[in-house]
């Protein structure tokens, strides 16, 4: 039973991240989910591939929530993929949006994380070497 959870573990963080979305035509997925950092704090670097299908023609964009940024704005119902060089050190929400509306069609997380909680630092700032 343990070696199943392991690879039940495995097969859910491996795969891509698919967004929830009020329409079950829209398809929406980022590659990877998750942008590793060594330490807490640190700014994590990861370029993420974003897929998406919109089950009608018309004007969609792809958005970067915190501050409301359009990323890449196309026409069409195809599917589409836009490659981000994802920088931060919190976890993003992105979103797909018709582009005269700020409602979203659907929405992802990219999760950051670290390996090593932040060093700490002693209390009166001096070293002995």
């Amino acid at each position: 039973m343990n070696k199943f959870n392991n690879y039940l573990a495995l097969i859910l963080l491996g795969g891509p991240m698919t967004a929830w979305s009020q329409d079950n035509s829209i398809a929406f997925t980022a590659t990877p989910k998750r942008c590793i950092a060594l330490h807490k704090g640190q700014t994590c670097y990861q370029d993420v591939l974003f897929r998406w299908q919109t089950p009608q023609s018309g004007q969609y964009c792809l958005v970067l929530n915190k501050d409301q940024r359009k990323l890449t704005c196309w026409n069409g119902k195809a599917i589409q993929e836009y490659q981000y060089s994802f920088e931060g050190d919190k976890t993003t929400t992105f979103s797909l949006i018709h582009k005269d509306e700020t409602q979203p069609l659907a929405q992802l997380k990219v999760v950051v994380t670290w390996v090593y909680k932040a060093p700490k630092q002693s209390g009166s700032g001096w070293r002995l070497f």
